[in-house]
């Protein structure tokens, strides 16, 4: 009975110790991070695009907030200003993989959802990823737009990007 209750045990130690790195949910972390957008560019189903850059803080889990802003450039010709007015929500996937040693601490990769404000008087939701850590296969590294409804305010697919958040 003991050598049953041993193997039992390693057993668990073993699935504890193989289980993947996987990212905090949102209501989970309440944490506070720097995020940065050094120029992303993302495209709506019709071919236009958008360039952002920008900078500001995110205070994750519920009653989080955010701010900061920056600048965007639509392949139009028009360019402005955005502003973070609020979180819709913050998913952290860590800050690397085991081996990794590049970005140091406190570099964390994550996806960000801001609600923003467009100089233009548009409003909509900025979506930002960095693929540090373990984030979902799916996810790449950039920046979404998304500005009401119609395809040309709808820039959902990220064309490239440079993104990060560093936990403060």
């Amino acid at each position: 009975m003991r050598k049953l209750a041993a193997f039992g045990i390693s057993l668990a130690a073993i699935a504890l110790a193989s289980t993947p790195v996987v990212a905090s949910d949102a209501n989970g972390n309440h944490e506070a991070y720097h995020w940065v957008v050094a120029g992303d560019t993302a495209m709506a189903p019709d071919g236009s695009t958008i360039l952002l850059r920008g900078s500001g803080n995110l205070q994750a889990g519920p009653g989080g907030f955010a701010t900061g802003g920056g600048t965007f450039k639509k392949s139009s010709g028009e360019t402005g200003t955005f502003t973070a007015t609020g979180i819709e929500g913050f998913v952290s996937y860590g800050t690397r993989l085991p081996g990794q040693t590049f970005p140091p601490p406190p570099a964390t990769g994550g996806e960000a959802k801001l609600r923003v404000a467009l100089s233009n008087g548009q409003t909509g939701v900025l979506t930002i990823v960095c693929v540090i850590g373990s984030p979902p296969p799916s996810r790449m590294e950039g920046s979404t737009l998304v500005l009401g409804s119609g395809v040309s305010g709808e820039y959902t697919d990220e064309v490239s990007g440079n993104t990060i958040f560093f936990a403060l």
